[in-house]
């Protein structure tokens, strides 16, 4: 079996979620000399017993240079395949599949708007009052540091409708506003992983909508009880199946590995 996992605010979490979490946990990520990202110690223990009884692989919006900041991955669990740039990129060993690459960038340029059609676009409605920083992502996506207390609300929502209709989406993570073609998405890169190994059984874990293309093609899609998904619930059918955790946080992080180990147990007794 495949466990396929986002990882902030899924398995990873950062300082303002420390309050809420009085188990011990350990520091997972440093950047400029200060701590940013955080697991349980719980949580690496039960990663590490799904590392063990599955292929556990990373999916991440992150850039490949943002992954590799994440230590437990570099060091101590190293998976043998991790998804980054929202499916952009496939890494084995640690290394770029130039394959997938090719793939991603063929479907961006015949199925999705271009690039600086998106860009001229959300030049209509960024403003200095909101939008702090803009980013590009190795040449994939595009995302903003935004203030969300005085995001244009309105204007977003028709914003959204024509990223849209361009075969773009448009995801709120926080203080990220990301837009990213539907060409790049985790759900397509993930099946191409279950295709390498020839193992079609996935679970996967997730909390915004970028992961949902990801959640809807798994056999177990498990959500942490915060982010975009877990406001649609009760007002999208296409979450109804899905199984939110209790806990929230860190804590969820938790629930969530244990979920995917009593999957795993059970598909052994059925076996």
């Amino acid at each position: 079996m495949i466990f396929a996992s986002d990882l902030d605010q899924t398995l990873l979490y950062g300082t303002r979620f420390l309050a809420d979490h009085t188990q011990p946990f350990q520091v997972v990520e440093v950047l400029d000399g200060a701590p940013i990202s955080h697991m349980s110690d719980l949580a690496i223990h039960l990663l590490h017993e799904v590392h063990l009884q599955c292929l556990f692989v990373p999916v991440t919006t992150r850039t490949i240079e943002q992954y590799k900041r994440i230590a437990i991955f570099q060091n101590e669990l190293v998976p043998r395949y991790a998804i980054t740039s929202n499916g952009g990129h496939v890494l084995r060993d640690g290394q770029i599949d130039e394959q997938w690459s090719r793939q991603v960038r063929s479907k961006m340029i015949n199925e999705c708007a271009a690039i600086h059609d998106m860009l001229a676009g959300f030049a209509r409605i960024s403003h200095e009052q909101w939008v702090i920083r803009e980013r590009m992502a190795e040449d994939l996506f595009f995302y903003s540091i935004i203030d969300r207390e005085k995001m244009p609300v309105d204007e977003l929502r028709d914003f959204e409708q024509w990223v849209t209709e361009q075969n773009w989406s448009m995801s709120i993570q926080g203080r990220k506003l990301y837009l990213v073609p539907q060409a790049v998405n985790k759900r397509d890169a993930s099946l191409y992983v279950c295709a390498l190994e020839q193992d079609d059984r996935m679970i996967a874990a997730g909390d915004s909508l970028l992961d949902m293309p990801l959640l809807e093609a798994a056999r177990l899609a498990v959500v942490p009880p915060h982010g975009e998904i877990y406001q649609l619930r009760g007002h999208n059918d296409a979450v109804a199946s899905f199984h939110f955790t209790q806990a929230s946080g860190m804590s969820a992080s938790e629930e969530i590995l244990q979920t995917v180990l009593a999957s795993l147990r059970q598909e052994l007794r059925a076996r």
